[in-house]
């Protein structure tokens, strides 16, 4: 199976540089359709999966007229 690091680390940041919902949403559904297309394992997926939690966190917490 090819090493998909670069692509990981790639996913995990646009997670972490979303400044809307809408914008994470989206990178959201670019991810799984790129884990599910390459077969990641839960292992693999693990990292980006916890920047969108994080992300969606902060997002969830700010305090703006809208997050969309």
């Amino acid at each position: 199976m090819a090493s998909y690091e670069q692509d990981i680390k790639r996913y995990e940041s646009k997670m972490r540089a979303c400044a809307t919902m809408t914008e994470l949403l989206t990178a959201m559904a670019s991810w799984q359709s790129f884990a599910e297309a390459h077969g990641l394992t839960d292992e693999e997926r693990q990292i980006v999966d916890k920047a969108y939690v994080e992300a969606e966190a902060g997002l969830i917490t700010q305090v703006k007229p809208t997050l969309w």
